[in-house]
């Protein structure tokens, strides 16, 4: 690879003896991962223990890789896979995503319960990590600037099944003044000059230049600025690039805790054995030392540098904050209401080592924030055929919603607040804030819409819901021909047997059919006792 002899000569100015092995790792390929979707590991068996005489099929594909060892259920992939074409990846029971860029999110560490920001979020690897520790509670803004962003933004967050979310194209500026400090964890993976996206995108090599890393750094102070006014007294910041740059690293930290004396680095165990590097205080300019002032500036040295030649990945950098909380403030972590899901959280993590499942721990814990608020199970953005059938009546809108919850998912009952737009049915959290006026990719689960003949539910619901909820569902296994026919967008002629209702049994009705991977939804079909019509939607099908 031909780097720029500038970005060179700098590299061996800061790391000395150590340079020449950080430049060598250029000619190596790019690191790999995938990382599983604890939000539906638990239905599939993906999460189970190993089972000697018969593993599950989650077992068997991800058996023999290697686990990233700093991130929950995450496993490197080889160079020679195509993870995105497998029906897995269609399921939503992984996301594919570089290894060192799974290092903020486990940091943050939220709970369930809690209110989360990610504010600069497409294409959404780092949200839909968020969110699984969430555990389908609490609530979770995920937001993007570029408009064309957070089209994949909102396509993944629906895809994991995510149903706590809200989705918005903002300015950090215009979200703060609508949420002010409301938010117990807040999540800014900046915008950056990208030096650690070298091997995975040579166009980085060619758009870098000198001044790269200076104009970036501007605007990471901006961001930075805003971020700060969303986060709740004793509540906690991120900060990760994917860059090596000094100014944009240990200098932007410095310079946001020279601005903001409440908040402070918190100190997390970062294991050599992972090849963890610590920040560098020394590479800090003379102004930003000074302003910062000794104590504080040693404290840089507890981020968290991932070098390329020290980890299997392509580079990061993360610094986790903490805002102080006024004397006498009660704060806390998650109640015992969240106790279910937390468990459910435990249980994957248990799987940790075997997974590599790391749990960032502070040496000495800071304070938490505040108690559980209602959230919501699944989440999406999605069009269904007849989007602008109009029907003219919210009553006939709610009727036909009832009609369908009563014959396709009896027992279920959807999470947070039911709205009506127009046809649209939607489940919407509770707000941290006032959304009124914001750019609103989606602001709830869209559940789906009324036509003039029924409900139609959408690729939303279906991805957030679990096999068992469905008054009709059909299983498919794996790579299956009827799996890659379904994917296709194909009719299926499935046994009747094997339509099964509430109960596992074989069905003895017809109607809207929630097909099933290794039992993780993929989407929905309409039995009509022989033949199941497709009703994936195109922008869902395999292609």
């Amino acid at each position: 690879m031909a780097l720029p002899k500038e970005y060179v000569n700098q590299m061996r100015e800061l790391l000395g003896e150590e340079a020449e092995d950080f430049l060598a790792s250029y000619a190596e390929p790019k690191k790999t991962a995938i990382r599983l979707n604890g939000l539906k590991i638990e239905s599939t068996g993906f999460g189970e223990k190993e089972a000697v005489d018969k593993p599950s099929a989650g077992q068997s594909f991800v058996a023999g890789r290697d686990p990233v060892p700093w991130a929950a259920g995450a496993y490197y992939t080889d160079k020679t896979e195509r993870p995105g074409k497998h029906p897995y990846y269609y399921a939503g029971l992984y996301y594919i995503q570089e290894p060192s860029a799974m290092l903020p999110a486990e940091l943050l560490d939220p709970q369930p319960g809690q209110r989360v920001l990610d504010l600069c979020a497409a294409p959404g690897g780092k949200s839909t990590q968020l969110a699984a520790k969430l555990r389908g509670t609490g609530l979770l803004v995920t937001n993007d600037l570029a408009t064309e962003r957070t089209k994949a933004l909102a396509k993944n967050i629906e895809r994991a099944g995510i149903g706590c979310a809200v989705v918005t194209n903002e300015s950090p500026a215009k979200l703060a003044a609508a949420f002010g400090a409301t938010f117990d964890r807040v999540l800014v993976d900046a915008p950056c000059s990208g030096e650690g996206m070298f091997r995975k995108d040579e166009d980085m090599v060619r758009q870098w230049d000198a001044d790269a890393p200076a104009r970036y750094a501007a605007m990471q102070d901006e961001i930075m600025l805003e971020a700060a006014k969303m986060v709740a007294p004793g509540g906690r910041l991120a900060y990760s690039t994917c860059t090596f740059s000094p100014v944009e690293n240990e200098g932007t930290i410095a310079r946001f805790l020279a601005a903001h004396p409440d908040f402070e680095i918190v100190a997390t165990e970062s294991p050599a054995a992972w090849g963890f590097a610590p920040g560098r205080p020394e590479w800090l300019t003379p102004e930003e030392a000074a302003a910062l002032g000794p104590d504080r500036t040693a404290r840089l040295a507890d981020t968290i540098r991932l070098w390329p030649h020290r980890v299997r990945g392509e580079g990061h950098f993360a610094a986790l904050l903490e805002r102080a909380a006024p004397s006498g403030m009660a704060v806390s972590g998650a109640s015992p209401e969240s106790e279910p899901a937390g468990a459910a959280a435990a249980e994957s993590r248990k799987a940790g080592g075997k997974t590599g499942g790391a749990s960032f721990k502070d040496p000495k814990p800071g304070k938490r924030t505040t108690a559980v608020r209602r959230g919501a199970e699944a989440a999406g953005r999605g069009r269904s055929k007849g989007f602008d059938d109009r029907t003219g009546g919210e009553s006939d809108t709610i009727a036909r919603y009832e009609a369908f919850l009563r014959e396709s998912l009896p027992g279920w009952k959807p999470p947070g607040t039911i709205r009506i737009k127009g046809d649209h049915v939607y489940a919407v959290s509770e707000p941290a804030g006032s959304m009124q006026g914001l750019r609103l990719v989606r602001e709830g689960w869209l559940l789906g819409l009324s036509t003039r003949h029924r409900f139609e539910p959408s690729q939303a619901l279906a991805m957030g819901l679990k096999p068992h909820q469905a008054a009709l569902s059909l299983q498919l296994a794996g790579e299956s021909e009827d799996a890659i026919r379904y994917l296709k967008g194909e009719t299926l002629q499935p046994e009747p047997a094997k339509v099964t209702g509430l109960n596992g049994e074989p069905a003895d009705k017809r109607g809207w059919t929630l097909v099933c991977l290794d039992g993780c939804p993929l989407g929905w079909g309409r039995w009509d006792g022989a033949t199941l019509k497709n009703e994936l939607l195109p922008g869902w099908r395999q292609v």
